[in-house]
């Protein structure tokens, strides 16, 4: 903003998953009639900044609001096109604004959250918003509240909704501020300003209702001495669920997501340490493993890992019954039941469940882990004595993600065990969420029956009549939560 405009503003930091999101990732909204009791109090977002320094041919310099700064229509790589006018020097230096330019920027990451209101929009409103305080090239000019501020930044965000109808997008700020609406250009406030307020009803662009709509924002800080940014919406994030039970079948995130066709479960028999969900922030594995119950080389769910920088880079990991534990980086919690472990930014629950992941096992008592993670990430784990069922509910990732839980974009017809396998094979050693906490995948697969336990007598609190019970059959074959399940 120019020095001589008394107002600020400020760039709050973005948040519904049609706001801001790293460089070339992706995420997931959906409209207004989702309930309100489910909505997540803060929304998430990852973007991209780059910094600059006044050198900058278009920065700390010009003044003035203009339109068709950039083309109305998305370049292939999902960037701004230039057009030019009066508050542009030429294309060469703005096709560095949101491009990686060694000595021109410096791009770094910047996670951004936005807050639930009464009104259950979410809302992001900063009068003095310098996400670049201290990094890039450190450079700095006094600000209107008197302070060093490190200006002149761009900031880019890609995401996606899904759009059920009744969506507003509501920004107000200075300077360059563009959205685009499916590469159309919907929201244009280019130029350096006083703080703007524009408002995108998005019924008015003719899209086809309950459908997923993708987004680009675009924003340039490039003038001192004063930053505002409001960012206001009312679409809330897409949440999903994915379920793994028995042998292990996996309900993917995808199938019947948003109203979707529901589609079979994936069933996948083999033994490892495996991604269910991995991406930047959020990391989930799967260690599946025989147990001297399964026959023709058929595996179950042995134990749950967690970590990533949502958790803080934590590693909380959940094991079957029997020789297994509950553990947070490495050490045992919730050893009594039932018991609670809590920290300061999660939540972990033992005790009983009231109902059953696996519906052939209903008519058992069941002791259940809940997990209450950041970033709205709930886990429902039922532990049994030599396996567990799980339920992954969250969040769609704004920066992508994959793993047996599918990629969550919205279209299960590409989450296929076919497809699912050839792009997430068995994790290395170096990957793995339990290998910095066990020697050997031994150690937690229970190969093996506990000293003076036969093969064929059934283990403690393991139901009768099912694999594993009298007879130490391990063939029995059993309808489980949408499909056939093998034990």
């Amino acid at each position: 903003m120019p020095s001589a405009l008394p107002s600020q503003h400020a760039l709050p930091k973005m948040t519904f998953r049609v706001a801001l999101l790293p460089l070339l990732a992706q995420g997931a909204l959906r409209g207004s009639s989702r309930p309100e009791t489910t909505l997540p109090e803060t929304i998430y977002f990852d973007a991209v900044i780059r910094d600059f320094t006044s050198l900058h041919p278009d920065f700390q310099s010009f003044d003035g609001h203009s339109k068709g700064l950039v083309e109305d229509v998305l370049g292939a790589d999902k960037k701004p096109v230039f057009q030019g006018g009066p508050q542009l020097s030429n294309k060469e230096n703005f096709d560095q604004w949101f491009r990686d330019v060694p000595g021109v920027n410096i791009r770094f990451d910047y996670s951004l959250a936005m807050n639930k209101t009464s009104s259950s929009t979410y809302v992001y409103d900063d009068d003095n918003f310098f996400p670049a305080d201290g990094k890039g090239w450190k450079d700095s000019a006094i600000a209107l509240d008197g302070l060093p501020h490190n200006f002149f930044f761009t900031l880019e965000l890609h995401t996606t909704f899904y759009y059920t109808g009744g969506e507003v997008f509501t920004f107000k700020g200075d300077d360059d501020v563009w959205v685009f609406i499916n590469g159309k250009l919907a929201i244009d406030l280019g130029g350096v300003h006083n703080p703007l307020n524009e408002t995108i009803a998005i019924d008015s662009l003719n899209i086809t209702k309950n459908t997923a709509v993708d987004v680009s924002f675009f924003f340039a800080e490039r003038r001192c001495c004063g930053s505002k940014f409001r960012l206001e919406t009312s679409i809330r994030p897409v949440t999903g669920t994915c379920t793994i039970w028995g042998d292990p079948h996996i309900d993917v995130f995808d199938s019947g997501i948003v109203g979707r066709e529901k589609v079979a479960p994936v069933g996948i028999y083999n033994s490892g340490d495996y991604w269910l969900v991995k991406s930047d922030s959020v990391m989930i594995q799967g260690r599946y493993g025989t147990t001297q119950f399964t026959e023709r080389g058929m595996s179950a769910m042995l134990a749950l890992a967690v970590s990533g920088p949502f958790l803080k880079n934590h590693t909380l990991i959940i094991q079957q019954i029997d020789d297994g534990h509950v553990l947070f980086d490495g050490e045992p919690i919730v050893e009594e039941f039932p018991s609670e472990f809590v920290q300061n930014f999660m939540r972990v629950q033992y005790k009983e469940g009231e109902t059953h992941i696996d519906d052939v096992l209903s008519g058992y008592p069941v002791k259940l882990v809940r997990a209450f993670l950041p970033r709205s990430v709930d886990l429902r784990v039922n532990r049994w004595s030599k396996h567990i069922d799980a339920i992954i509910r969250m969040p769609q990732q704004v920066d992508g993600q994959d793993g047996h839980c599918g990629n969550f974009n919205l279209d299960a017809s590409d989450d296929s065990k076919s497809l699912i396998l050839q792009r997430s094979s068995a994790v290395s050693s170096t990957e793995s969420l339990f290998v910095p906490f066990f020697a050997s995948q031994e150690r937690i697969t229970g190969k093996g029956a506990r000293p003076g336990r036969l093969r064929g007598e059934p283990a403690p609190g393991w139901p009768r009549g099912l694999p594993g019970g009298p007879g130490g059959r391990g063939a029995g074959r059993h309808r489980g939560l949408a499909g056939s399940v093998h034990l």
